[in-house]
Parts: C-alpha cells; sequence; structure tokens
C-alpha cells in the first residue's frame, strides 16, 4: 500500500507539459502573417513613391550630362525591381492561406520562402546595392562640374554614409524578418508534433 501511495505521488506531481491551443496557433499566425504581408506592401507602395519622384525629378530638370540620364534609369530600374519582387512575395504569401489546413505543406513552405527571402536580402540585395552605387556615381560625374567642389565630396562621404547606415539597419531588418518566419515555422512544428504525438 505504501508503494502505491508513493507511485501516486509521484504520478500527480508531474507536471505535464502544457499543449498548444490549435486556435490560439493559427490565430498567431494569421496575426504575424498579416503584418508580415501589411510591410510587404508598405515597402512596395513605398518604393512606388520613390519611383514618381524620381520620374518627376527626370522630366522636371534640365540635366546636362548623359551620366545622369544613366543614373537615373538605373535608379528607377533599381526601385522597379525591388516593387516587383515585394508584389511577388506578397502576392505569394498572402494566397498561401490554404495551406494552414495542411500544416506539412505550409512548414515546407514556409522554409522555402525563408531561404528565398534570406537570398534576397543578402545576395540580391548586395547587387541591387552595387547598382545603386554606380547611379550615384554616375550622377555625381554631372555634380561635379555644376558644383563646387566641396558640395560634390559632401554628397560623396554622406552616400558612403548612407550605404553604409543602410547595411546596418539591412543586419536588422534580415535578422528580425527570420525571426518572425523561423517563429511561424517552429509553431507549427510544435502543433503538428502535438497531433503526432
Amino acid at each position: 500500500m505504501k508503494d502505491f501511495d508513493a507511485l501516486k505521488d509521484i504520478w500527480s506531481g508531474q507536471v505535464s507539459k502544457p499543449g498548444i491551443s490549435y486556435e490560439d496557433l493559427v490565430g498567431r499566425l494569421k496575426k504575424t502573417k498579416k503584418t508580415f504581408s501589411n510591410k510587404l506592401l508598405l515597402e512596395g507602395l513605398g518604393m512606388v513613391v520613390a519611383i514618381v519622384i524620381l520620374v518627376w525629378v527626370w522630366l522636371s530638370n534640365p540635366f546636362i550630362m548623359w551620366t545622369t540620364h544613366l543614373s537615373l534609369l538605373i535608379l528607377i530600374s533599381c526601385c522597379l525591381y525591388y516593387v516587383f519582387v515585394q508584389a511577388s512575395d506578397y502576392k505569394s504569401f498572402t494566397e498561401s492561406e490554404s495551406m494552414l489546413q495542411q500544416p506539412e505543406n505550409y512548414i515546407q513552405y514556409l522554409k522555402a520562402y525563408k531561404k528565398k527571402r534570406y537570398v534576397l536580402n543578402t545576395r540580391k540585395y548586395s547587387i541591387y546595392s552595387i547598382f545603386i552605387g554606380i547611379a550615384f556615381a554616375l550622377y555625381f560625374v554631372e555634380l561635379y562640374f555644376i558644383a563646387p567642389l566641396w558640395q560634390t565630396a559632401g554628397g560623396v562621404v554622406f552616400t558612403i554614409a548612407w550605404f553604409f547606415i543602410c547595411w546596418r539597419l539591412m543586419r536588422i531588418y534580415i535578422g528580425k524578418e527570420q525571426e518572425k518566419l523561423r517563429e511561424m515555422i517552429s509553431n507549427l512544428e510544435r502543433l503538428q508534433k502535438q497531433f503526432n504525438d
């Protein structure tokens, strides 16, 4: 009898691992997904505004050198590429709603999407930055001929500082984005494991 009471105390003393509520998890996933989708949409719209401004500057100012025209063409092309990528990711991410019914497929989709975004934010962003840098260098050719040397030098220093700040901010952005996607994946994997157990 004593052994039975000891076994009973051990059994009741164990804390069971709390399960994940399906409704809570799906609610959190939908909220994270909506936040992420809105971020993609807002970034794309911001770049559309940048394109409109660049086109307006190009059409309203009589630039002298061909390098400035090429510079603006490169900048607008980079912005258009960014808008296309963000719109494509937004569409893909928002249309994946039906995959929540099949957690295994959604987990695979999110893993592939996470890898794709990492490549975009690292390798493709580096190429994008190189083209932006070339565009600024081409613009500074005209600035060198029409402005005092100190303004050209100030513009170059400011542009280099701006690139450095963007590079630092991009590291933070990549970390936050990857963490959100990692959290979504781990929550789905925990839910899937809970149902399998």
